[in-house]
C-alpha cells in the first residue's frame, strides 16, 4: 500500500460491493448477480485480448499484456458496476408497479 507503484490503490476501488456484505441473496438476486458477472468476465477476456494485440502490433506500450491485463480488468468492473446498477433501477421500477 505504501510501496512505489501508485496502481495499487485502485483496489480500493472494490469499496463499492462492500455493501452486498449485508443483503440476504434471494433467487432472483443470484440471477441478476450471476447475469452481470458473466457479461462482465466476457467482456474482460474480449477487452485484454484485444487490447494487448492492438498494443502489441502497433508498439504503444513497453508492456502491453500488462497494460491489455489493466484495461481489461478495469472495463470488466465497470462493466459489472453499470449492469448491476442498472438491474436494480429496473427491479425498483417493477416492484413500484406492483
Amino acid at each position: 500500500m505504501f510501496g512505489d507503484e501508485p496502481l495499487v490503490l485502485y483496489f480500493f476501488a472494490f469499496a463499492l460491493f462492500f455493501e452486498y456484505f449485508w443483503v440476504t441473496p434471494d433467487e432472483m438476486f443470484i440471477v441478476t448477480m450471476r447475469k452481470c458477472a458473466t457479461f462482465a468476465f466476457a467482456s474482460n477476456l474480449l477487452i485484454i485480448t484485444s487490447a494487448t494485440l492492438i498494443l502489441s502490433y502497433f508498439n504503444l506500450s513497453s508492456n502491453p499484456l500488462a497494460a491489455g491485463t489493466a484495461l481489461g480488468v478495469g472495463a470488466s468492473i465497470a462493466v459489472f458496476v453499470f449492469l448491476t446498477f442498472a438491474m436494480e433501477i429496473k427491479e425498483r421500477l417493477n416492484a413500484k408497479n406492483d
